[in-house]
């Protein structure tokens, strides 16, 4: 009784008789909010009807950065490889780790904001350099966006009773699909990133036009909540989801993506880099292979000097008449060049 004594004095009613139903104006706290309840029984909210202008700076060039990552998913998502291999870690780490710190309600906005950053920067590296985690991770997207779709569906006809139900959901899908990436990478990597930016593209839009309301939402469906009704227009925001999923699958595959694939650019960079390394020690054998042939040469020369010193002298010990007989070379340049000659040509045919 103390609680509804409490709320009672925190919060003021006022209600209208209109003529398209009855209007209640509720004061809590200094916040007034109007809702109307029409004749058929429907509650139809006064913020589907008006669109707050007031956006904060920080959060407005985020989402406008994150509209133009969502064009570049869509249209461009498979033919930049890498850098949206990054990109999806990178938003994947941020956006998990911020809204699990924001249930736990225990740190502040700064450091929140600080823990998701780095996360995310993690999560980008580690997705860009093993391509196989970063296929897994786009997969592991596509699901949760099919199952996501499955629960906004499910939610106009069955709300589920416990939370477990939409976590099976999520998880269960989001794993086959990213077993199925890494089966088909090129085809499910052109379907992940279509979906995943025009996810980037309609959260932007809810910002700028009713304040994440859909996300909220969406985020409600993971987390099997109830919710409030959405507005007419949020539900074509949220149609312009598939839109974007089929119009940038299709121009990706016809278009961006065309003659284009991740694994022969893997196969390029690694033939390249093999070509590179037999250049470099082919040129290291030829360099041995001369530096031998020129200490060859020197062990040639320098024997060839001490033989004809020893010659000279055995010549002057003989007599006249075998003195004539024996021949002595008068241009020992040209010996040592025949000589050299007769090296290279040994060393040549040796090689």
């Amino acid at each position: 009784m103390a609680a509804s004594s409490d709320t009672v004095n925190h919060t003021n009613w006022d209600l209208l008789n209109t003529s398209s139903g009855i209007t209640y104006n509720i004061d809590v706290e200094n916040t007034t909010a109007t809702t109307t309840i029409t004749t058929d029984g429907t509650a139809v909210s006064d913020k589907c009807h008006t669109i707050d202008y007031d956006y904060d700076i920080a959060t407005t060039v985020i989402c406008s950065m994150c509209f133009i990552f969502g064009i570049i998913y869509t249209f461009f998502g498979y033919r930049f490889f890498k850098a949206v291999m990054f990109l999806t870690g990178f938003i994947f780490g941020s956006v998990l780790v911020y809204l699990i710190c924001l249930e736990e309600k225990t740190l502040s906005m700064a450091a929140i904001i600080g823990i998701s950053v780095g996360a995310g920067v993690l999560c980008g590296v580690l997705t860009m350099l093993v391509q196989y985690l970063g296929l897994f991770l786009t997969g592991f997207n596509l699901g949760i966006s099919f199952g996501m779709g499955v629960l906004i569906n499910l939610e106009l006809f069955y709300h589920p009773q416990t939370k477990w139900i939409p976590i099976s959901i999520l998880i269960g899908v989001g794993v086959i699909f990213a077993l199925l990436t890494l089966k088909f990478q090129k085809s499910f990597t052109i379907l992940g990133t279509s979906i995943f930016g025009g996810l980037l593209m309609i959260s932007c839009l809810d910002f700028f036009i009713e304040k994440f309301l859909l996300m909220h939402y969406v985020w409600e469906r993971a987390k099997g909540e109830y919710s409030d009704s959405l507005c007419w227009y949020s539900w074509i925001i949220l149609g312009c989801w598939p839109f974007c999923f089929l119009v940038g699958s299709i121009t990706q595959w016809k278009i961006t993506g065309q003659g284009y694939h991740h694994q022969d650019v893997l196969h390029s960079k690694r033939a390249k880099k093999v070509t590179i390394q037999r250049s470099r020690s082919k040129e290291k054998r030829d360099t041995q292979h001369s530096r031998y042939r020129h200490l060859y040469q020197i062990r040639r020369y320098n024997g060839d000097v001490i033989s004809q010193n020893y010659v000279h002298s055995a010549q002057n010990k003989l007599s006249p008449a075998l003195r004539n007989l024996t021949p002595i070379p008068t241009d020992p340049q040209g010996d040592l060049q025949l000589e050299l000659e007769s090296a290279n040509t040994t060393l040549t045919q040796l090689a």
